[in-house]
Protein backbone atom coordinates (compact mmCIF):
# COMPACT_ATOMS: atom_id res chain seq x y z
CA UNK A 1 0.00 0.00 0.00
CA UNK A 2 1.52 3.37 -0.99
CA UNK A 3 2.24 5.95 1.71
CA UNK A 4 -0.68 8.32 2.30
CA UNK A 5 -0.02 11.97 2.96
CA UNK A 6 -1.24 12.58 6.51
CA UNK A 7 -2.42 16.14 5.88
CA UNK A 8 -4.47 15.14 2.83
CA UNK A 9 -5.99 12.27 4.78
CA UNK A 10 -6.98 14.59 7.67
CA UNK A 11 -8.53 17.14 5.30
CA UNK A 12 -10.50 14.57 3.31
CA UNK A 13 -11.55 12.17 6.03
CA UNK A 14 -11.76 14.28 9.18
CA UNK A 15 -12.42 17.88 8.13
CA UNK A 16 -14.30 17.88 4.83
CA UNK A 17 -17.33 15.80 5.94
CA UNK A 18 -18.09 18.30 8.72
CA UNK A 19 -18.31 21.20 6.28
CA UNK A 20 -20.27 19.13 3.78
CA UNK A 21 -22.89 18.55 6.46
CA UNK A 22 -22.92 22.26 7.40
CA UNK A 23 -23.33 23.28 3.76
CA UNK A 24 -26.15 20.81 3.22
CA UNK A 25 -27.92 22.02 6.36
CA UNK A 26 -27.69 25.64 5.22
CA UNK A 27 -28.89 24.98 1.68
CA UNK A 28 -31.71 22.60 2.59
CA UNK A 29 -34.96 24.08 3.88
CA UNK A 30 -35.80 21.93 6.88
CA UNK A 31 -38.58 24.18 8.20
CA UNK A 32 -36.66 24.83 11.40
CA UNK A 33 -35.55 28.23 12.67
CA UNK A 34 -31.95 29.09 11.90
CA UNK A 35 -30.21 31.79 13.90
CA UNK A 36 -29.45 34.97 11.98
CA UNK A 37 -25.86 36.18 11.51
CA UNK A 38 -24.47 37.99 14.53
CA UNK A 39 -23.81 41.21 12.61
CA UNK A 40 -27.55 41.90 12.19
CA UNK A 41 -27.98 42.68 15.88
CA UNK A 42 -25.16 45.23 15.81
CA UNK A 43 -26.50 46.65 12.55
CA UNK A 44 -29.92 47.22 14.11
CA UNK A 45 -28.46 48.93 17.18
CA UNK A 46 -26.34 51.30 15.08
CA UNK A 47 -29.23 52.06 12.72
CA UNK A 48 -31.56 52.89 15.62
CA UNK A 49 -28.87 55.04 17.21
CA UNK A 50 -28.43 57.04 14.02
CA UNK A 51 -32.21 57.52 13.84
CA UNK A 52 -32.19 59.27 17.23
CA UNK A 53 -29.01 61.32 16.77
CA UNK A 54 -29.91 64.97 16.10
CA UNK A 55 -28.44 66.56 12.98
CA UNK A 56 -26.72 69.87 13.64
CA UNK A 57 -28.27 72.74 11.68
CA UNK A 58 -27.30 74.27 9.40
CA UNK A 59 -25.88 71.16 7.76
CA UNK A 60 -22.29 71.44 6.62
CA UNK A 61 -22.43 72.21 2.86
CA UNK A 62 -19.60 69.72 2.33
CA UNK A 63 -21.92 66.89 3.38
CA UNK A 64 -23.70 65.61 0.27
CA UNK A 65 -26.11 62.74 0.91
CA UNK A 66 -27.45 60.51 -1.87
CA UNK A 67 -30.16 58.38 -0.28
CA UNK A 68 -30.82 56.42 -3.48
CA UNK A 69 -27.23 55.23 -3.70
CA UNK A 70 -26.79 55.10 0.06
CA UNK A 71 -23.80 57.44 0.05
CA UNK A 72 -22.78 60.48 2.09
CA UNK A 73 -19.64 62.61 2.10
CA UNK A 74 -19.64 63.17 5.87
CA UNK A 75 -16.76 61.96 8.02
CA UNK A 76 -18.72 59.21 9.78
CA UNK A 77 -19.75 57.05 6.84
CA UNK A 78 -16.30 56.01 5.50
CA UNK A 79 -15.20 54.85 8.95
CA UNK A 80 -18.48 53.16 9.87
CA UNK A 81 -18.50 49.40 10.19
CA UNK A 82 -21.75 49.20 8.23
CA UNK A 83 -21.21 52.29 6.04
CA UNK A 84 -23.98 54.22 7.78
CA UNK A 85 -24.36 57.77 9.07
CA UNK A 86 -27.14 59.84 10.62
CA UNK A 87 -27.64 61.87 7.43
CA UNK A 88 -28.38 58.76 5.36
CA UNK A 89 -30.47 56.94 7.98
CA UNK A 90 -32.66 59.98 8.61
CA UNK A 91 -32.92 60.65 4.87
CA UNK A 92 -34.89 57.47 4.19
CA UNK A 93 -38.37 56.39 5.21
CA UNK A 94 -38.69 54.74 8.65
CA UNK A 95 -38.04 51.04 8.25
CA UNK A 96 -40.26 48.27 9.69
CA UNK A 97 -38.86 45.60 12.04
CA UNK A 98 -38.73 43.04 9.22
CA UNK A 99 -36.16 45.24 7.49
CA UNK A 100 -33.47 44.18 9.96
CA UNK A 101 -34.17 40.50 9.24
CA UNK A 102 -34.21 40.71 5.44
CA UNK A 103 -31.90 43.57 4.40
CA UNK A 104 -29.07 42.42 2.15
CA UNK A 105 -25.49 43.64 1.99
CA UNK A 106 -23.85 44.41 -1.35
CA UNK A 107 -20.34 45.30 -2.41
CA UNK A 108 -21.41 48.19 -4.66
CA UNK A 109 -23.73 51.15 -3.95
CA UNK A 110 -26.31 51.00 -2.62
CA UNK A 111 -24.67 48.79 -0.05
CA UNK A 112 -27.97 48.04 1.73
CA UNK A 113 -30.98 46.93 -0.32
CA UNK A 114 -34.53 46.18 0.70
CA UNK A 115 -37.96 47.05 -0.77
CA UNK A 116 -38.78 49.26 2.23
CA UNK A 117 -35.55 51.26 1.99
CA UNK A 118 -36.75 54.38 0.16
CA UNK A 119 -35.83 58.09 0.27
CA UNK A 120 -38.16 60.34 2.23
CA UNK A 121 -41.27 61.27 0.25
CA UNK A 122 -40.81 58.62 -2.45
CA UNK A 123 -43.78 56.41 -3.27
CA UNK A 124 -43.16 52.67 -2.75
CA UNK A 125 -42.75 50.43 -5.78
CA UNK A 126 -45.34 47.64 -5.39
CA UNK A 127 -43.74 44.94 -7.51
CA UNK A 128 -40.02 45.51 -7.43
CA UNK A 129 -37.31 46.55 -5.11
CA UNK A 130 -36.12 50.04 -6.13
CA UNK A 131 -32.49 49.10 -5.60
CA UNK A 132 -32.39 45.71 -7.32
CA UNK A 133 -31.29 45.55 -10.92
CA UNK A 134 -30.38 42.84 -13.37
CA UNK A 135 -27.34 40.90 -12.36
CA UNK A 136 -27.31 42.46 -8.91
CA UNK A 137 -27.00 39.11 -7.20
CA UNK A 138 -23.39 38.80 -8.33
CA UNK A 139 -22.43 41.61 -5.97
CA UNK A 140 -24.38 40.30 -3.01
CA UNK A 141 -22.50 39.39 0.13
CA UNK A 142 -23.83 36.14 1.51
CA UNK A 143 -24.89 36.28 5.15
CA UNK A 144 -22.43 34.67 7.49
CA UNK A 145 -23.66 31.23 8.59
CA UNK A 146 -24.24 30.65 12.30
CA UNK A 147 -21.23 29.49 14.22
CA UNK A 148 -18.69 31.12 11.94
CA UNK A 149 -16.63 34.22 12.60
CA UNK A 150 -17.57 37.53 11.04
CA UNK A 151 -14.90 39.12 8.91
CA UNK A 152 -16.00 42.65 9.72
CA UNK A 153 -15.81 42.51 13.51
CA UNK A 154 -12.56 44.46 13.48
CA UNK A 155 -14.28 47.50 12.01
CA UNK A 156 -15.58 50.00 14.51
CA UNK A 157 -18.53 52.28 13.91
CA UNK A 158 -17.99 55.96 14.48
CA UNK A 159 -19.86 57.23 17.56
CA UNK A 160 -22.81 59.46 16.73
CA UNK A 161 -22.09 63.16 16.50
CA UNK A 162 -18.33 62.69 16.35
CA UNK A 163 -18.00 65.30 13.63
CA UNK A 164 -19.63 67.83 15.98
CA UNK A 165 -17.49 67.14 19.02
CA UNK A 166 -15.37 69.78 20.76
CA UNK A 167 -11.71 70.25 20.04
CA UNK A 168 -9.09 68.87 22.41
CA UNK A 169 -8.12 72.32 23.71
CA UNK A 170 -11.74 73.28 24.41
CA UNK A 171 -12.45 70.04 26.26
CA UNK A 172 -9.21 70.27 28.24
CA UNK A 173 -9.86 73.90 29.23
CA UNK A 174 -13.38 73.00 30.34
CA UNK A 175 -12.09 70.20 32.58
CA UNK A 176 -9.34 72.40 34.02
CA UNK A 177 -11.80 75.20 34.81
CA UNK A 178 -14.09 72.70 36.54
CA UNK A 179 -11.23 71.28 38.65
CA UNK A 180 -9.94 74.72 39.66
CA UNK A 181 -13.41 76.00 40.56
CA UNK A 182 -14.07 72.85 42.59
CA UNK A 183 -10.71 73.27 44.36
CA UNK A 184 -11.70 76.80 45.39
CA UNK A 185 -14.98 75.41 46.67
CA UNK A 186 -13.14 72.79 48.72
CA UNK A 187 -10.96 75.47 50.31
CA UNK A 188 -14.14 77.20 51.42
CA UNK A 189 -15.33 73.95 53.04
CA UNK A 190 -12.34 73.79 55.41
CA UNK A 191 -13.78 76.31 57.84
CA UNK A 192 -16.75 74.04 58.59
CA UNK A 193 -14.59 71.02 59.52
CA UNK A 194 -17.30 68.65 58.28
CA UNK A 195 -15.96 65.09 58.38
CA UNK A 196 -18.82 63.86 56.22
CA UNK A 197 -17.76 66.11 53.37
CA UNK A 198 -14.15 64.99 53.79
CA UNK A 199 -15.12 61.31 53.75
CA UNK A 200 -17.27 61.86 50.66
CA UNK A 201 -14.35 63.53 48.91
CA UNK A 202 -12.00 60.69 49.83
CA UNK A 203 -14.49 58.05 48.72
CA UNK A 204 -15.92 59.55 45.53
CA UNK A 205 -12.72 61.21 44.36
CA UNK A 206 -10.35 58.38 45.24
CA UNK A 207 -9.54 57.63 41.61
CA UNK A 208 -8.81 61.24 40.75
CA UNK A 209 -6.70 61.71 43.88
CA UNK A 210 -4.66 58.61 43.03
CA UNK A 211 -4.09 59.97 39.54
CA UNK A 212 -2.96 63.33 40.92
CA UNK A 213 -0.54 61.73 43.39
CA UNK A 214 0.89 59.47 40.68
CA UNK A 215 1.42 62.32 38.20
CA UNK A 216 2.95 64.70 40.74
CA UNK A 217 5.11 61.91 42.14
CA UNK A 218 6.44 61.18 38.68
CA UNK A 219 7.14 64.87 38.13
CA UNK A 220 8.99 65.09 41.44
CA UNK A 221 11.17 62.11 40.55
CA UNK A 222 12.01 63.59 37.16
CA UNK A 223 13.04 66.92 38.68
CA UNK A 224 15.04 65.34 41.48
CA UNK A 225 18.83 65.23 41.09
CA UNK A 226 19.07 62.29 43.47
CA UNK A 227 18.08 58.72 42.95
CA UNK A 228 17.55 56.80 39.75
CA UNK A 229 15.94 58.19 36.63
CA UNK A 230 12.38 56.89 36.05
CA UNK A 231 11.90 54.48 33.18
CA UNK A 232 10.87 55.96 29.84
CA UNK A 233 7.92 53.57 29.53
CA UNK A 234 6.82 53.71 33.12
CA UNK A 235 3.58 51.82 33.47
CA UNK A 236 0.64 53.15 35.43
CA UNK A 237 -1.90 55.93 35.28
CA UNK A 238 0.83 58.60 34.99
CA UNK A 239 2.33 57.07 31.86
CA UNK A 240 1.15 59.89 29.56
CA UNK A 241 1.78 62.75 32.00
CA UNK A 242 4.54 65.12 30.86
CA UNK A 243 6.42 66.75 33.71
CA UNK A 244 6.73 70.53 33.80
CA UNK A 245 10.27 71.90 33.42
CA UNK A 246 12.14 72.80 36.58
CA UNK A 247 12.85 76.43 37.48
CA UNK A 248 16.53 76.02 36.57
CA UNK A 249 15.54 74.79 33.13
CA UNK A 250 13.32 77.83 32.64
CA UNK A 251 16.15 80.20 33.59
CA UNK A 252 18.52 78.37 31.27
CA UNK A 253 16.03 78.57 28.41
CA UNK A 254 15.46 82.30 29.02
CA UNK A 255 19.22 82.93 29.09
CA UNK A 256 19.69 81.00 25.84
CA UNK A 257 16.93 82.98 24.18
CA UNK A 258 18.49 86.31 25.21
CA UNK A 259 21.94 85.11 24.14
CA UNK A 260 20.84 84.16 20.63
CA UNK A 261 18.80 87.37 20.33
CA UNK A 262 21.88 89.47 21.14
CA UNK A 263 24.00 87.36 18.82
CA UNK A 264 21.67 88.04 15.90
CA UNK A 265 21.89 91.78 16.60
Amino acid sequence: MPCCDLLAWILIVKLAPTYYRKLERLLTDTGRFRELPSWRKDFKQIWRRHEKTPITLPVNPAYKTDTKKGLCTCLSMPTSRFLLCKHYVQGVEPVPPVFFLEVQRHRTPPFWRHPTLRPLGENPAPDACPHDDAGGTDDMVVDTPPGSDDNDDDLVDTPPGEDDRKTFIESMDEDIDLIMEFARGLKFQKQFRDQRMFQTLEREGAGFLRLGRACLGKEKRLKSTRGGVPSTWEAGSAMYYRARPAASHKRRAAFSARYFALKRV
